[in-house]
């Protein structure tokens, strides 16, 4: 019997990652999902590495990204990483919500799900907005 089979975590990954039917029509619209999450580990990962050195007071502002960009290594690299990557979450939303409307994801049995999304969506557009 393979070890991926025999031990209690192995075997749960496997049953989730390996030997999960898949339907015979998987495309590459069903990856928009997993770059949703890629893109939102990037976003938290960029931002709490740039919240680390900004100042919110009003006469450090400025003053904080100019040393973000300038005395940080790589502070640059972050910045643009988080700023484009913002962008990219967008892009991967809208292609994620066009391809649930396209297979017709919003029907029964998982309207539940698709409620759920459209609830995280107006969350996410309130937050880009607001702050």
């Amino acid at each position: 019997m393979a070890i991926r089979k025999s031990q209690v975590f192995l075997s749960l990954a496997n049953s989730y990652l390996i030997d999960s039917p898949q339907p015979s029509t998987i495309n590459y619209w069903y990856n928009t999902g997993s770059l949703l999450g890629l893109c939102l580990m990037i976003q938290i990962c960029s931002g709490i590495f740039l919240a680390m050195h900004y100042s919110s007071h009003i006469d450090l502002a400025f003053a904080s990204v100019e040393h973000i960009m300038r005395d940080v290594n790589y502070g640059y690299l972050i910045r643009y990483i988080h700023a484009n990557g913002a962008s990219f979450f967008f892009i991967c939303m809208y292609a994620h919500m066009g391809k649930a409307l396209y297979y017709g994801s919003y029907k029964s049995p998982r309207v539940l799900v698709w409620v759920i999304g459209v609830i995280i969506f107006i969350v996410t557009m309130a937050t880009a907005f607001l702050g």
